[in-house]
């Protein structure tokens, strides 16, 4: 290695970078701590509630639930009539209508 090039250990491109803490804990809205326990409820019969991407936007494969099931809601997150789910690691949004 030439004198003019330094190389930069991980602690030095910490502070470049604003530190690592995104990468030891989760921000408020995804820490599965905030999320609640809540059932499935009022679906249309021969329906199921998705998980989307965003409120009203496209659905995230493989999230369904039905009536009587139960599903993890952010507790304090909710947005534009949906909350924030978090399903096997993966977060979306659902219809809260049909939540309770």
């Amino acid at each position: 290695m030439s004198d003019g090039i330094k190389k930069v250990d991980n602690l030095e491109l910490e502070k470049v970078t604003g530190g690592n803490a995104g990468a030891r804990q989760k921000d408020d809205i995804h820490n599965p701590a905030n999320f609640d326990k809540h059932y499935v409820d009022h679906l249309p019969e021969g329906t199921c509630l998705v998980m989307q991407m965003q409120p009203g936007g496209a659905v995230i494969a493989g999230h369904q639930f039905y009536n009587g099931e139960a599903i993890w809601v952010h507790n304090r997150y909710w947005e534009g009539g949906y909350f924030l789910a978090l399903d096997a690691g993966t977060y979306g949004y659902v219809d809260a209508q049909y939540v309770r």
